[in-house]
């Protein structure tokens, strides 16, 4: 088996474009988010994976938002969030993970005012955020 630097099973975060169709009235606060694995991108059929990075001091925020056809999990790579998930709300820091079981209603905060939050994520049972489904409190489908 060769040894090559690149590969179609390969995605590096900071090559892939930020979403920047992402819009603050539908919970998406202050952030840059990236798609690392979608069924775009890598043809998945049940996986999604992508990175966020919130910054400080600007009120970065997921807004309350549930995924009817997916189940979720969040990592810290860095930095400190407050995570609410159901009627809960505590706090992760790096090296900790929190999952979200499919349709319960979940976000995410920075919770520093002076160092970036870093997180990896990902969906499963879907291959894109149109496939594991976006619902706010506002959308009224509760």
């Amino acid at each position: 088996m060769s040894e090559a630097e690149d590969s179609h099973f390969k995605v590096k975060a900071d090559e892939v474009n930020p979403d920047g169709t992402l819009k603050e009235e539908r919970g998406w606060h202050k952030m840059d988010v990236r798609w690392l694995v979608t069924n775009r991108n890598m043809d998945s059929k049940q996986t999604v994976v992508g990175r966020t990075i919130m910054p400080p001091g600007v009120k970065s925020k997921h807004a309350i938002h549930r995924h009817p056809n997916a189940e979720e999990w969040e990592y810290i790579v860095s930095g400190v969030a407050l995570k609410h998930v159901g009627g809960e709300s505590f706090t992760l820091r790096a090296g900790e993970l929190a999952f979200i079981p499919r349709n319960v209603y979940h976000g995410l905060e920075n919770a520093s005012d002076t160092e970036p939050l870093v997180t990896l994520w990902g969906y499963c049972g879907a291959s894109s955020l149109e496939e594991a489904g976006y619902v706010i409190p506002e959308d009224g489908k509760d």
